[in-house]
Parts: C-alpha cells; structure tokens; sequence
C-alpha cells in the first residue's frame, strides 16, 4: 500500500487486495455523482466520482492506465463532465493529451 506524501499535491493510492489491484486518485469523499466505465464483469472498471459536475476522483480495479491519465487530468484541473464520461466508447487517457473526443 503507497499513498502520496505531500499534502498539498494530489491524494493518490493503491493496494492489492485478493488478487485485485485497487487504485484512486483525487478525494473520493463529498461526491454527488459516480459513473462506472470500463468492463466490471472481466474485473478490469473505474468509478468515476463527480461533485457540482467535475471530476473530483477516480477508483480503479486492474485498470492502471485509467489510474495514471486520472492523476494527470485531475492535478492540471482537466474539466471532464458526466456527460462527457457517460459518452459510448469514452476513454480517460485522450483527456490526457487534448483530444477529447471519445474513442471506440
């Protein structure tokens, strides 16, 4: 289990757990909004926590890729809406480089 240090920096963390790698970055309390991306039945998903319509958090299970792109568009204040999120075929990591355009 690692967290992050710094208390001014983005709150970070994972740990293993049964065989299932658990990942979040961002504050995941005081959310008004969750959406669940990815595959939960293959056991590779992110819930997405939103408050006021931003991306406050991410929460993944076996999903690296989601986990680094979340902590990179939430330390440089990427907005991303709900809406945005619940698009088919939507990704985190095009946020990531400004192509925000979801990707099937």
């Amino acid at each position: 289990m690692t967290a992050c240090a710094s208390p001014t920096a983005l709150p970070w963390f994972w740990s293993n757990q049964k065989g299932l790698r658990l990942q979040i970055a961002g504050p995941s309390t005081g959310h008004d909004h969750v959406l669940e991306i990815g595959e939960p039945a293959s056991g590779r998903f992110s819930l997405l926590a939103f408050r006021h319509g931003r991306l406050t958090a991410v929460e993944s299970v076996n999903h690296p890729a989601d986990h680094m792109a979340a902590r990179r568009l939430l330390a440089a204040g990427v907005a991303l809406s709900p809406s945005q999120a619940a698009a088919p075929g939507f990704d985190l990591k095009p946020f990531t480089t400004g192509t925000t355009e979801p990707t099937t």
